[in-house]
């Protein structure tokens, strides 16, 4: 993945469509990002409430 920034200096990932495929995610899926104990960025279905 590659780090991307728009014009107005916001940051995006864009994930592999094979990785979304894989998680059986889809359009509107809500992820929680967090920070395991190395450091690296998570991401996690968010469970609703």
């Amino acid at each position: 993945m590659k780090l991307q920034q728009t014009n107005k200096g916001q940051y995006y990932l864009t994930v592999p469509k094979k990785i979304v495929e894989a998680k059986k995610w889809s359009k509107g899926q809500v992820l929680k990002v967090m920070f395991n104990e190395r450091g690296n960025l998570e991401l996690e279905e968010a469970k609703e409430k």
